[in-house]
């Protein structure tokens, strides 16, 4: 019996690659994904606003040129990252040494450091792998990372955490899914922060930091 190429009920507990879209709609404005997998067995099984969302989805924001993931984690719910080279000032920081401007510019704050991930299957990893002149996902030699990611996870109190949860308590008081379109605007806002402080005016400047449309002070940094 021929396999279906597309199908998510293959191989339910491993990912599926499917075609990679030229582009993605999300939240207010569109990407060009670089990386595009279902999870059928990081899915929930419950039907709920996480059904139809792709299990990762990679890019890079072309407002700051920072490569960015959106990666669903085994509980079902998503989490955010975004990579800076190693020119970067926050190169090989940890999470909880970060400046404030940047460690709270994405949601719950950042709580993930991390080199690239250069082991496992790639759908499920923080890392970009692009062999030269093919999709990310197709087999070939996988150029060198030694980029430094920063993270966020959406299953903090207050956020719904899906995986296991009975059908008829999708919403408990005061918790909401985190869904992919919310994650997306936190991973933008998380690499304005990382863009804004590698260009951060030198010591004893007045100049404060611009993160996005906001400014911000430096002794929040």
């Amino acid at each position: 019996m021929p396999k279906k190429k597309t199908s998510k009920a293959l191989m339910p507990t491993k990912s599926t690659a499917p075609t990679l879209p030229q582009r993605f709609a999300i939240a207010d404005t569109e990407i060009r994904p670089e990386q595009f997998y279902r999870l059928p067995g990081r899915q929930p099984t419950e039907r709920g606003p996480w059904s139809d969302e792709p299990g990762k989805i990679a890019w890079k924001d072309p407002e700051t040129g920072l490569d960015c993931i959106i990666l669903r984690q085994e509980n079902g719910t998503l989490s955010g990252y975004v990579s800076v080279d190693l020119d970067h000032p926050l190169h090989a920081y940890n999470h909880d040494a970060l400046p404030r401007a940047v460690r709270n510019a994405s949601h719950g704050g950042v709580d993930y450091a991390e080199p690239c991930r250069n082991y496992g299957p790639e759908a499920v990893r923080v890392c970009h792998i692009r062999p030269t002149g093919t999709p990310s996902h197709a087999p070939g030699k996988a150029e060198h990372d030694d980029k430094w990611w920063f993270g966020f996870r959406t299953s903090h109190p207050g956020d719904l955490v899906p995986t296991g949860i009975k059908p008829d308590r999708y919403r408990e008081e005061g918790e909401t899914y985190r869904d992919m379109h919310y994650v997306f605007a936190e991973v933008r806002s998380l690499a304005r922060a990382l863009k804004a402080f590698a260009y951060r005016p030198v010591e004893g400047s007045s100049k404060p930091l611009q993160i996005g449309s906001r400014a911000i002070d430096e002794d929040q940094a």
